[in-house]
């Protein structure tokens, strides 16, 4: 009958070729000798042949069993290998860490060099999305710690620092007195944005969203090519690009707030330690 390898059975096939018994081959399972005959039955209906010959003094393999007995212990190998693995101390532990694109783009070069020699046996899986997809993916189970934006509309997180904004713009770009400012922003649900936004709106400037985009990649494509304004972190302005402020007809943004949340695994020492190197980053105080 069609079925899939049980591994106990395969333990009693090979078993009975290495004790040459069912006695002895009970014994060493601590079955008994009904349990082991019909293991060997049921795992020959899922192979559809008969394994071990038997008399009443002798018993050796069939031609299909001889075949087998190789396949079953490499089985039963790996999947003693693949027990212990992860049984090992430190052996294949992960640790999940969220964080915005663009800080990765400037930090992470470092952080997983000192990470990594630190924790050599534990494998760092990083996630870059913004504050409240990391947020939500953290609710869910798949990130053990979130580094991000402070927002309204998200749980409240371990503070860190308070992050400048500033308006930036390509080094040749201009605007006509009284032209809307076009805008190269994230899309809505973004602090960054929402901070520019109500301070266009409270300085009574007029602007207008001409790119939008998920990735900081894809804004600062936007940027460069002179025709939009955008806003970022102060400590991420790349070179070369202008800073605008009250000359140019820029009212201040207000800052964004940098947190932290933690998973489930909130006192694991690799999540400590990246917390630690997030703080070591923004120049924060323990």
């Amino acid at each position: 009958m069609p079925g899939e390898l049980d591994g106990n059975a395969l333990r009693v096939f090979v078993a009975i070729v290495e004790c040459q018994g069912f006695s002895a081959a009970a014994e060493r399972l601590h079955k008994t000798q009904s349990t082991i005959s019909q293991s060997l039955q049921r795992l020959e209906d899922i192979v559809g042949a008969p394994l071990i010959q038997r008399t009443s003094r002798s018993l050796s393999l069939t031609p299909a069993g001889e075949t087998f007995l190789s396949y079953a212990r490499q089985i039963l190998k790996l999947h003693g290998e693949a027990i212990g693995a992860l049984r090992a101390p430190g052996a294949q532990q992960c640790v999940h860490v969220g964080m915005p694109e663009d800080y990765a783009q400037h930090w992470l070069t470092d952080m997983l060099s000192s990470f990594q020699t630190r924790f050599s046996a534990v494998r760092p899986d990083i996630c870059c999305e913004m504050s409240s997809s990391l947020v939500a993916r953290l609710q869910r189970g798949e990130l053990d710690l979130a580094l991000g934006v402070e927002h309204a509309n998200l749980p409240p997180g371990e503070f860190l620092c308070e992050e400048p904004l500033v308006w930036v713009a390509a080094p040749n770009w201009h605007i006509e007195a009284g032209a809307p400012v076009p805008l190269a922003v994230y899309a809505q649900g973004c602090a960054f944005r929402a901070n520019a936004e109500r301070a266009l709106a409270e300085s009574g400037r007029a602007w207008h969203v001409v790119y939008t985009s998920q990735s900081p990649r894809g804004i600062a494509a936007a940027i460069e090519q002179g025709h939009s304004v955008g806003i970022a972190a102060r400590r991420l302005v790349p070179e070369g690009w202008q800073v605008l402020g009250a000359e140019e007809g820029f009212a201040p943004v207000e800052p964004a707030r940098l947190v932290y949340w933690l998973g489930e695994r909130s006192r694991h020492p690799a999540i400590d330690a990246w917390v630690a190197m997030f703080r070591e980053q923004l120049g924060c105080s323990a």
